[in-house]
């Protein structure tokens, strides 16, 4: 519902090199949906994703990551290609969906910032004191299998001068290490699929 009360800023995310990832019509639970409910919302969702941007979305992420049992076979039938709502891990792995491999690129509760400066609090150091040290372990990590992280912002939370400060301070961190790269989740999702080494779940 946001991208049909501003497609105009939608459409110029998407334009600025930005993935258009799904996230539900609205605020309403899957969990609460029956499946062709839940069938009906990914549909109009994906219609107002691609009617603002030209785009068709490939990525999904649930309401507080909650999907139903049916989640993934719904995504998969709309031609979805990962989703994000799984914590298990620090890498993209694939799971098996009837059979065909979906891609899981993990979500990481403890740095959304929903989570961190609200209960918890964190100032802004804090914040990025603390993605510095995630990073530094992942990093270090990284010498010997993929390691991924992942930061989820919100404007109304992180968008404030002294939170979009950190953010950037970090991303100067990040790029100052040899090999890192910043990728988009549907390029991630693609590149997991290609490598006969991701992770796989029978």
């Amino acid at each position: 519902m946001a991208v049909e009360r501003n497609p105009e800023l939608a459409r110029e995310i998407v334009q600025r090199g930005h993935e258009a990832a799904a996230h539900g019509h609205t605020w309403t639970p899957q969990f609460s949906m029956t499946p062709a409910e839940e069938r009906a919302a990914y549909e109009s969702n994906i219609h107002a994703i691609q009617k603002a941007t030209g785009v068709r979305p490939v990525g999904f992420n649930a309401f507080w990551l909650r999907g139903t049992p049916k989640t993934l076979e719904i995504l998969q039938d709309l031609g979805f290609l990962y989703h994000v709502d799984d914590v298990s891990r620090d890498e993209p792995f694939i799971v098996p969906v009837r059979g065909k491999p979906f891609v899981v690129v993990p979500y990481t509760l403890r740095n959304n910032d929903i989570v961190r400066f609200d209960a918890p609090a964190l100032t802004w150091s804090g914040f990025l004191e603390e993605l510095k040290a995630e990073f530094d372990v992942l990093y270090e990590e990284s010498q010997r299998r993929r390691r991924l992280m992942s930061i989820s912002t919100h404007d109304r939370i992180a968008g404030t001068p002294a939170r979009v400060k950190a953010l950037g301070e970090f991303i100067d961190y990040a790029q100052k290490h040899k090999g890192v790269t910043f990728m988009r989740k549907d390029e991630i999702a693609r590149f997991a699929l290609a490598q006969s080494n991701t992770p796989r779940e029978m």
